[in-house]
């Protein structure tokens, strides 16, 4: 059952990713792009958030403490950021909220997919 609760996880998460990149894409001419990307971005990572929460009730990982850190860190890096550039370019900032948000999300598919292939009964 949590094998089949995982896969179903995943592949939504999946879904929900190739579906935003597919609205950004068809969605480029526009000149908002900037904000559909940042309105995809926050879906997935709300997504991202409740699929965690599953996989935490579900199975046991190193995995999540590495998703769970990494998140924190680049919350606080992002802060921090901000605070030193508080008259500056905004520029750095939102390239590195957008790849980092790209990035967190590569991950977590990849390692709910390591998850899925790697399951034992417990």
């Amino acid at each position: 059952m949590k094998l089949n609760i995982l896969k179903a996880e995943v592949i939504f998460q999946t879904i929900l990713s190739l579906g935003s990149l597919f609205y950004i894409l068809v969605d480029y001419s526009k000149q908002d792009q900037a904000s559909d990307f940042f309105i995809a971005l926050f879906f997935m990572g709300v997504a991202n958030l409740l699929g965690f929460l599953i996989r935490i009730c579900t199975v046991a990982s190193k995995f999540h403490r590495y998703y769970f850190f990494g998140v924190i860190l680049f919350f606080i890096s992002l802060y921090a950021i901000s605070s030193l550039s508080i008259n500056s370019n905004i520029d750095f900032e939102i390239y590195f909220m957008g790849i980092g948000g790209i990035l967190f999300n590569m991950y977590y598919l990849i390692y709910g997919f390591y998850v899925i292939k790697n399951y034992r009964g417990e």
